[in-house]
């Protein structure tokens, strides 16, 4: 489990932007009306929940515009970050949108019912098994990581991948608090992939899960070109569907 030391690191003014950069920002999506994100339904491995409730803005049509103000993370890659910069344009003109996840304090966090069935979906989370989320460990002093900060604890909490928007650069640097350590970035470098890739085709566990037993049955599900998808059934009577690419 990563220690709040380790994932943290500090961010003077006049730093660059950075994947990982942490700060303080509101954050709009548009939805139907009283539309909610989906909870545990989406991710029943950690059983993330909603995060908070949104200021609202009506729309016409039966729409609203949501609005968080919280702490976000910033998700962008580096690389894409500097590619204006680097190419000499000014500021003034540098891409304003960088992708950003809501973060979710542990005391905003409602996780099933009964003290068990929470602790078990914090156990999860905090080994970053959950594919839409990525874990930040508490700190006891912010002021340890930089002595600028207040002497006040961060708790833990998670980066909600379910929940990406667009924000200015701007207001990234105005607010920033922290960042994630280098280490800690490859971290959230594998959960973006998890999240982009797994969600829609696979989940790894499940086929982890299937490790042992005896497959009695497989049927082709769809073939595309050299790939065809196949749904085993083991002896438990579980069962999984996986794409296989021939050679």
């Amino acid at each position: 489990m990563p220690v709040g030391a380790e994932v943290y690191r500090a961010v003077a003014e006049d730093d660059d932007l950075s994947s990982g950069d942490i700060a303080f920002l509101t954050l709009t999506r548009t939805r139907e009306t009283g539309e909610i994100p989906p909870g545990d339904a989406y991710d029943p491995i950690g059983h993330i929940p909603a995060y908070p409730t949104p200021a609202t803005l009506a729309l016409a049509n039966g729409r609203e515009v949501a609005l968080d103000t919280v702490f976000a993370l910033v998700v962008t890659h580096s690389c894409e970050l500097d590619r204006q910069k680097n190419l000499g344009a000014d500021e003034g003109h540098w891409d304003c949108r960088l992708a950003v996840a809501p973060i979710v304090p542990e005391a905003r966090v409602q996780l099933g019912e009964g003290e068990t069935a929470g602790r078990a979906s914090w156990e999860a989370i905090a080994a970053n098994v959950p594919v839409a989320s990525l874990y930040l460990p508490a700190l006891a002093d912010l002021s340890a990581i930089d002595p600028i900060l207040p002497c006040m604890p961060w708790p833990r909490a998670f980066a909600d991948l379910r929940g990406l928007s667009t924000v200015s650069r701007r207001m990234v640097r105005a607010d920033r608090l922290m960042g994630l350590s280098a280490d800690y970035l490859g971290v959230l470098q594998r959960q973006l992939a998890r999240f982009f890739t797994w969600r829609e085709i696979a989940r790894h566990e499940l086929v982890e899960a299937m490790v042992g037993r005896r497959i009695v049955s497989a049927l082709p599900a769809d073939a595309k070109g050299k790939r065809v998808s196949v749904a085993l059934t083991a002896d438990d009577g579980s069962s999984i569907t996986v794409e296989l690419v021939a050679k």
